[in-house]
Parts: C-alpha cells; sequence; structure tokens
C-alpha cells in the first residue's frame, strides 16, 4: 500500500511563505540536525527538495535528528506509512 504522504526538505523561507498563504493545513514541518523536513500530501508540491524514500524518511524522522516532541514526529511517521517511534528507555549501568 503507498502512503498518501511524502517527506522532502524545504528552505524557511518556503515554509513562511506557505504559512501566510495558509497552505499547510494538511503538512508537518519537522525542524531537524539537517534542516527542515515537511511531511506533506503527495501532488501538493510544498516542499522544494527530492523526496525521500521510506528508508531515508525511516533515518531521517528519529528523535536523534528532528527537534520536536515525539508526538509531532510520531504522526509524521505515521502519515509516512512507517512505525512509531518507540519509547526511550534509561538504562542503568552498574559501576
Amino acid at each position: 500500500m503507498h502512503s498518501k504522504f511524502q517527506a522532502r526538505r524545504i528552505s524557511k523561507q518556503r515554509i513562511e511563505f506557505l504559512r501566510k498563504s495558509g497552505r499547510m493545513k494538511d503538512a508537518i514541518v519537522l525542524d531537524s540536525f539537517s534542516g527542515f523536513l515537511i511531511v506533506e500530501p503527495v501532488g501538493s508540491d510544498l516542499g522544494e527538495g527530492d523526496v525521500l524514500d521510506a528508508t531515508e524518511a525511516d533515518f531521517e524522522l528519529n528523535t536523534a535528528w528532528c527537534l520536536t516532541t515525539r508526538s509531532r514526529l510520531n504522526e509524521a511517521r505515521k502519515r509516512l506509512g512507517l512505525e512509531r517511534e518507540a519509547p526511550s528507555e534509561a538504562i542503568a549501568l552498574e559501576v
């Protein structure tokens, strides 16, 4: 089954333009260490870069790279048909 959403890179200027024009209602913007990502409906042409394939999206949409809440990140992953990110568990080491 193909997802109705896709992930792409997007610039800060493009984000501001889309917000002002009111075209962001079905999209999720994520801030990551490598720049901004947008999860958008297929064919909406909101983002600027190439569409990330499933492997790239799974890697990029990770709490290690995205500076957003886990719930927002998991919603973006869900829209792309990716598994939810598991809650991190603290590991106690005995010395």
